[in-house]
């Protein structure tokens, strides 16, 4: 993602963390723009927001994220003060120790692997030696690649680049754009930021719509992050308690990884639109299928099955399955030219037409597989959007999500989340 330097105006700030879903994220608004930010990412951050007032004029460093908001890299006020990265890589005498301990543990453990496989006969002792080993080895090697990591994150040219930036702004050397809203910083290359692109007369016609509204001022009760522990996982669960227009509400998704796309947020006091399903028996409450916050034009689609919107995962399954043929197809191509040098390395046409047959044959079975698979995925998937009143609900909640998005003047982009 690349970097941005903005010159706005602060509108809203929300960072109070009794007051906001999820903990530890920040968000701003500024210029008719979206901010967000990880309170943990930078120290004494909680001081610095607070002296912040509306109409303060802000320098931000931030990477535009999908949506159309953006990720904060740093904050500059030029009497309040500021928020930046660790500039450096440093460890505490703490962690000194435990990654020396890690070091110990990687060499001592895979050392005693190597030596068990190779040298020893094996028994009851032997087995459970090697697991211990291999266990320590998993801790070891994971402690020392999240530092490696990190050295990596602050020593990389991004990061210096920002750094220097940063260092800029502070002597007074940025100018503003005479867009009123980009900074021109000396020897950094900037990038304008990308023009807006909204549909227009965006309306659809859903036929026995099921998805019910509710629109009103959210206050959240409680926001609670859930660790389920599976056999080989861990899954992190959000679950929100919220009253929105004297509604009670509770729903809960899967907290994503972040990249180019963030948590939902909520704040007390956002204007919020829910989508809902309600079953006929009554007997189950609403199942919250999107929410769509009017005060930062956010849009959420939460999924309880594998409904997922189409144009967000082709290019990943174009990516996914181009790698598997890379990989099949290169298996084919090193058998084929083995067993022609098995048979004398002569390279003739009979070689070549051997190989091309092969890659023909084999490329025949691969194509009928993979387009097998394609067509389950796609006939499972509509067979539930079809028969699933959930289902059913779920496709509806997709499209009139980006409606708002449309009659709000936003990119038309729908943040995906599960169940």
């Amino acid at each position: 993602m690349k970097d941005y330097f903005l010159n706005v105006k602060l509108e809203r700030c929300d960072f109070n963390q009794s007051e906001i879903s999820p903990k530890g994220m920040v968000r701003l608004i500024a210029s008719g723009k979206n901010f967000y930010l990880n309170d943990a990412d930078f120290a004494n951050s909680q001081d610095f927001l607070k002296r912040l007032k509306q109409d303060d004029e802000l320098k931000i460093c931030a990477e535009l994220l999908k949506d159309g908001s953006f990720w904060v890299q740093w904050i500059y006020h030029d009497t309040k003060g500021r928020l930046e990265p660790e500039r450096k890589f440093t460890l505490t005498a703490k962690q000194q120790k435990w990654l020396l301990l890690a070091f110990i543990l990687t060499v001592i453990g895979g050392g005693w692997s190597y030596y068990s496989l190779l040298y020893l006969d094996v028994n009851f002792l032997i087995v459970v030696s090697m697991v211990i080993s291999f266990g320590a080895v998993m801790v070891g090697v994971s402690y020392i690649g999240e530092k490696v990591y990190r050295y990596f994150q602050r020593t990389r040219p991004k990061h210096r680049k920002r750094i220097k930036a940063l260092d800029n702004v502070i002597a007074k050397q940025d100018i503003i754009a005479p867009d009123g809203e980009q900074l021109v910083i000396p020897h950094i290359k900037t990038v304008s930021l990308p023009k807006r692109i909204t549909r227009k007369n965006l309306t659809f016609h859903i036929k026995d719509n099921k998805v019910q509204r509710v629109r009103g001022k959210i206050k959240l009760h409680h926001v609670d992050r859930i660790k389920i522990h599976s056999r080989n996982s861990e899954t992190v669960i959000m679950q929100i308690s919220c009253l929105i227009d004297k509604h009670p509400f509770v729903f809960s998704y899967r907290e994503r990884l972040f990249y180019s796309d963030h948590n939902l947020f909520l704040a007390d006091g956002d204007d919020v639109e829910l989508f809902f399903w309600q079953a006929e028996d009554k007997n189950s409450g609403p199942i919250v299928l999107g929410v769509y916050n009017h005060t930062d034009n956010g849009a959420y689609s939460i999924s309880g099955q594998m409904y997922i919107g189409h144009q967000r995962t082709k290019r990943l399954s174009l990516l996914i399955t181009g790698l598997i043929s890379a990989f099949i197809f290169s298996i084919f191509t090193i058998l084929s030219i083995s067993d022609v040098y098995d048979n004398g390395n002569y390279w003739d046409k009979w070689d070549w037409f051997f190989i091309g047959d092969t890659f023909l044959g084999m490329g025949i079975i691969f194509s009928s597989i993979i387009t097998g698979f394609a067509f389950l995925i796609a006939l499972f998937s509509n067979l539930y959007i079809l028969l699933s009143q959930k289902g059913n609900s779920s496709y509806q909640t997709y499209f009139l999500l980006q409606q708002q998005c449309v009659e709000n003047k936003r990119t038309v982009y729908i943040t995906e989340l599960s169940q």
